[in-house]
């Protein structure tokens, strides 16, 4: 894993903007940053595919012991919603998006921070601002995220079975909006 400085593009705000990446700078504090990069070897990219579905796994077991539990209300899950996470589970629903961060020092394994698979601005980021950033600083480079195609396979398969799909955002948040 290497650390490479990077020049932000001149214009780097309405491009982040253009792109739906609004909030770059919330309350005046940057949240998108293009003073560096982080480029990885194939093999560290390995690490953290692994890294992903392994924790993917246990997310999806953590689901089921809240489910056989009955643990949703130390969770803060209301109660209006445990019908539709219960038929969503017997119906074995898909999930439609999530991003895992990780930190990550290039000797240990990566660590997670957080799961980003509550609110659809992990996919403004990962999927369409870092490309078009990509795109534009270094187009001959490649980045491992197929978010997008992912994305667009999902839609797909919604579309064709005609149920709604909702996503939540907190509200008066810049981010979400």
């Amino acid at each position: 894993m290497k650390r490479v400085a990077s020049i932000p593009r001149a214009d780097w705000q309405a491009r982040a903007e253009k792109v739906g990446l609004t909030y770059h700078t919330p309350e005046g504090v940057r949240y998108w940053d293009e003073s560096a990069y982080y480029e990885f070897t194939a093999q560290e990219i390995d690490v953290f595919e692994k890294a992903a579905n392994d924790l993917h796994m246990m997310c999806i077991e953590a689901a089921e012991v809240v489910i056989k539990e009955n643990l949703f209300a130390q969770l803060g899950i209301p109660d209006r919603a445990v019908p539709l996470i219960l038929k969503s589970w017997d119906r074995d629903d898909f999930s439609l998006y999530g991003r895992f961060d990780f930190a990550y020092d290039g000797q240990n394994p990566p660590k997670l921070l957080e799961y980003n698979a509550d609110t659809p601005t992990a996919l403004v980021e990962a999927a369409v601002a870092q490309w078009y950033w990509l795109e534009d600083t270094n187009p001959k480079a490649d980045q491992f995220n197929s978010i997008h195609e992912h994305l667009v396979a999902a839609w797909k398969k919604y579309k064709s079975t005609g149920d709604k799909v909702w996503l939540g955002g907190a509200k008066d948040s810049l981010e979400d909006a």
